[in-house]
Formats: structure tokens, C-alpha cells, sequence
């Protein structure tokens, strides 16, 4: 049945194909692969070791946990003004506010395009400060000014931090901020140039994109989103490459009794719901499977923690037998589809679930 459900999504175009792993503790319960990596501009099979341009999984995979870990040093606070680092931020923001998506600011922004403008400076021109801490609003814009915090309290470069602190101590071979050249062939392509997003900059940002070097060809080992490529891999919102067995891995980290980096009591931060207040309920990086729309669906408890990627990929995580659902796609090549992926995210969680039998 799942063959068959899948078959038919590759049929439709809705990707060329799919990483699936689903595991409880150490054991992968299934691991398959369906379709190609690559359809354009020729056909290329995927494969167990294909790495995925994980895009905002980069969120709460590296940037929270990044957070936590300085949390952990006692090195911030959640309740810690951004002032204090940076003292000329006009924003009365909080790093928990960054963090869980309640800072008031708008889901996205080019600030490629209007650089050397520092990002701050840019950050500070858009926001709805009376909505900040009242209401969760999925914002890029928190995650990247986050970036520039890390940096702050580390004095390290964003990339070789988490290198550092994520990447050589869990060993992963096949996880990168920054694609090696000789990774590159492994990975999924994503979009032919960067289409999609230079369309919505010419529709909201005409005068700066029509001046913009925009890229060509398949993007390919390199991450799509635009403000990470053009801050050099990374803004803190997405960047983030890896193989579902490397996926797997570094799920282990956000369950207490596995986790071999941070403290359980630490970890347990990815748990909680900080916006108790919304709807649409935001842990430390993650969402709540009980938020309107989110794309555990009800295959999944509602108190499993997930989040998505635009490219195509996501992770859910339930704390009860520790179990990962893994699905990996690039479901923007070689070009960006309109669909609801969430919906099809939800229904190959159950495709999986009656496929292994679980309750």
C-alpha cells in the first residue's frame, strides 16, 4: 500500500522522490527510498546516503539547540533582553520570543538585497511590536537575528559553531552547514535558479530585485533559501544538509534519555510548550503536533514536537517511544509546485503507520 501511495505521488509530480526512515530508540523500524534525486537535467536514482538540503529544520536541528546549549553554559537566558547583546537593538525583544516565533516580525525578509545594511538595522524596520509575545507568527526574520546572537555570545562564526558543538561530536559524515565538493553529486537538487524567490522580491521589493545577480542552474549542494546562501551557508533559518540516517541520529539528541550532548532537563525544553497562550503551540524551536494544520497529522500523538522544511522535508518526534518519522524530498525540483505539502506529509505518516502495523 505504501508502494502503491507513493508510486503515485511520484506519478503526479508531487516529487521526484522520497527518503523515508521511521524508528523507535535505536531501531529503524523502516527505512525506504522511492524515485529519483534528480529529474532535470537527467534522471539520477536516490539512495540510502542522498543528502537533503533540510532547510528550516535548520531551526530547531541547529539553531535552538544552539540556544539551549548556551543555556545550558549559563551563558543567556531565555528571558534575556536582545539589548543585552546588542545594546543599540531598538526592540524590547527576548531571546524565548526569537526562538518560538513571537518577536512581531513578518514571515520573511530579503535582507540580501539591501546589504551592507546590517540585518539588525533591517530587522528592527518591520515589526509589530505591540504583537510581540501576545501571538505566534512562523517568521524567518527571528531565526536570523538569532544567527547574529549566537555569534555574539560564542565569538565563534555561526558554521564553525556548529561544527563545534553538533557536527564532530556526533560524528555525522553526511551532515554539513557547508557542502564539501566532494559531497555535492550526492545530494538533491532543488530549484532550476532561484525562481520562486525572485518572484515574490519583484512582487514585494521590484526596485531592489531588478538590481540583483540572481543564481542560474540547478542549485545543487548549496542551500536554496537566499538569505542563508548569500550569508555564506547559513542565516540561522535554514542551511542545514543531511542524509536520513544522519537525520536519525541527531533526532537521538532531542529525547532525554538519549541524549548525549545536552542535559535531560536541558532537552526537556524542546518539550514544553512556551506559547500556551496561541493556538498554535511553539516548544524551543519545534511545534506541537495539537497546532491548526501542522504536518504530523493524526497518525502522530498531538504531543509530538515537528517541524518542516520549505524544500520538501520534514521530522517528527514522539516522546512516548522515542520514535522519529522521517520524510525527505525535494519536492522544488527542478522547479517550485503550488500544493499543500503538508497534507501530503500527514498522509504518508499514516501510509507508514498501517504499513509497520503501529499503534
Amino acid at each position: 500500500m505504501l508502494d502503491t501511495f507513493v508510486a503515485g505521488l511520484i506519478r503526479k509530480k508531487t516529487f521526484p522522490g522520497v527518503s523515508l526512515l521511521v524508528a523507535e530508540g535505536e531501531d529503524v523500524l523502516i527505512e525506504r527510498q522511492f524515485g529519483s534525486k534528480a529529474t532535470w537535467p537527467g534522471d539520477e536514482p536516490i539512495a540510502p546516503h542522498t543528502i537533503f538540503d533540510l532547510a528550516s529544520l535548520t531551526k530547531p536541528l541547529v539553531t535552538a539547540f544552539l540556544a539551549a546549549h548556551f543555556i545550558e553554559k549559563g551563558q543567556w537566558r531565555l528571558e534575556d533582553s536582545v539589548r543585552r547583546f546588542f545594546p543599540g537593538f531598538p526592540l524590547p525583544l527576548t531571546v524565548e520570543q526569537l526562538l518560538t516565533h513571537s518577536a512581531g516580525f513578518r514571515p520573511w525578509h530579503p535582507f540580501y538585497l539591501y546589504r551592507p545594511q546590517g540585518d539588525l538595522e533591517q530587522a528592527a524596520a518591520f515589526t509589530d511590536t505591540a504583537a510581540a509575545g501576545q501571538r505566534v507568527v512562523y517568521s524567518d526574520v527571528g531565526y536570523i537575528l538569532l544567527r547574529h546572537l549566537l555569534e555574539k555570545v560564542s565569538g565563534v562564526v555561526f558554521l564553525e559553531l556548529v561544527a563545534r558543538v553538533i557536527i564532530e561530536p556526533l560524528r555525522l559524515r553526511d551532515t554539513f552547514m557547508k557542502v564539501p565538493p566532494a559531497a555535492v553529486e550526492r545530494c538533491a537538487p532543488t530549484e532550476v535558479g532561484n525562481r520562486h524567490e525572485m518572484g515574490m522580491c519583484r512582487a514585494e521589493h521590484a526596485r531592489a530585485a531588478g538590481r540583483f545577480s540572481w543564481r542560474a542552474g540547478v542549485i545543487r549542494g548549496e542551500t536554496h533559501d537566499a538569505n542563508s546562501f548569500y550569508a555564506g551557508g547559513s542565516a540561522g533559518n535554514a542551511g542545514l544538509f543531511a542524509s536520513a540516517r544522519d537525520l536519525f541520529r541527531l533526532g537521538r539528541e532531542f529525547f532525554p534519555a538519549s541524549a548525549t550532548l545536552l542535559r535531560g532537563e536541558t532537552v526537556s525544553l524542546f518539550w514544553r510548550n512556551r506559547t500556551p497562550w496561541d493556538a498554535h503551540g511553539r516548544t524551543l524551536g519545534f511545534q506541537l503536533n495539537s497546532s491548526p494544520g501542522a504536518s504530523g497529522g493524526s497518525a502522530l500523538l498531538p504531543t509530538a514536537i515537528g517541524h518542516s522544511g520549505f524544500t520538501g522535508t520534514s521530522l517528527w518526534l514522539e516522546a512516548e517511544r522515542e520514535r522519529q518519522w522521517i520524510v525527505l524530498s525535494n519536492r522544488i525540483h527542478p522547479r517550485v509546485r503550488r500544493a499543500d505539502f503538508n497534507a501530503v506529509r500527514r498522509r504518508l505518516h499514516q501510509q507508514l503507520k498501517l504499513e509497520l502495523g503501529l499503534s
